[in-house]
């Protein structure tokens, strides 16, 4: 009985021991420890914030462990200076925590009424309303210094000059004189009324009867092609529609808050 009491008793202590191992801190700042799960955090920020470029290695792990290090460092001479009591610093610390309620706030209200598949599919319909007897232009442009260069460019191009070299040589627009002036396709209900009606009034192949002046300069528009405008498919736009949703039920939620309230 001794015997198996004893092993069992070992048992008990190996099990525990590995666990104290696996919940040691990875570091310890004058008393104070770093947890591996603060450490975990830390690196799952930084590869997430890298678009792909870091991988988990045991080098960044090291380099995270050492940033930490240093912050926990600098709070701790912070705190030491009275750095948290200043009034800068705890205005700072409101405005946070306000930020971090209205944030809960909003979350909370968009869980509790979450969006539906059949909100879903009407505000779907909404929007592919809007494209009912609207027109998509493919064009090209060149953009000069001004008017008269502008004009000197319709002149070349009556002649017979072709669009793309001209802009590849004479577009001030870099973006796209590199790729011989292609903008692509561009919804004209979505575009600035003057450029919409600029573009409207080009027939498929044509180059505008004069330029366009506008902030960055002065265009001349070539419209390639013309077709139906044509909606993105539900799957493409369903994460702004759920997230249009959540805000206009976050909108309402605050509404209420609003006529509830004493408000002078």
């Amino acid at each position: 009985m001794k015997k198996s009491l004893s092993i069992g008793v070992l048992l008990m202590l190996a099990a525990l021991g590995n666990s104290v191992s696996m919940a040691a801190p990875v570091a310890t700042v004058n008393g104070t420890a770093i947890e591996s799960t603060d450490l975990d955090q830390a690196v799952s920020q930084v590869i997430s914030g890298s678009n792909g470029q870091l991988k988990d290695t045991p080098a960044l792990r090291e380099e995270v462990r050492q940033r930490l290090i240093n912050r926990q460092l600098i709070i701790q001479a912070a705190t030491k200076a009275g750095l948290d009591k200043t009034a800068e610093f705890q205005k700072q610390l409101d405005e946070t925590r306000a930020e971090m309620l209205q944030q809960a706030f909003f979350a909370q209200a968009a869980s509790t009424a979450p969006v539906s598949n059949e909100a879903q599919q009407n505000a779907y319909q909404q929007y592919t309303k809007r494209f009912n007897g609207v027109k998509e232009v493919n064009v090209r442009q060149i953009i000069v210094a001004s008017e008269a260069d502008a004009n000197k460019i319709l002149a070349d191009l009556k002649k017979g000059a072709k669009f793309e070299t001209l802009a590849s040589t004479k577009s001030i627009h870099q973006p796209s004189r590199e790729r011989g002036g292609e903008l692509g396709w561009g919804n004209l209900a979505a575009m600035e009324p003057a450029l919409a009606e600029a573009l409207q009034a080009i027939p498929k192949g044509k180059v505008s009867a004069k330029p366009l002046r506008s902030g960055l300069g002065w265009h001349v528009f070539k419209v390639e092609d013309i077709r139906d405008a044509r909606p993105q498919p539900f799957d493409a736009v369903k994460p702004q529609i759920v997230r249009e949703l959540q805000e206009k039920t976050i909108s309402d939620a605050i509404g209420e808050l609003r006529k509830k309230a004493n408000i002078q």
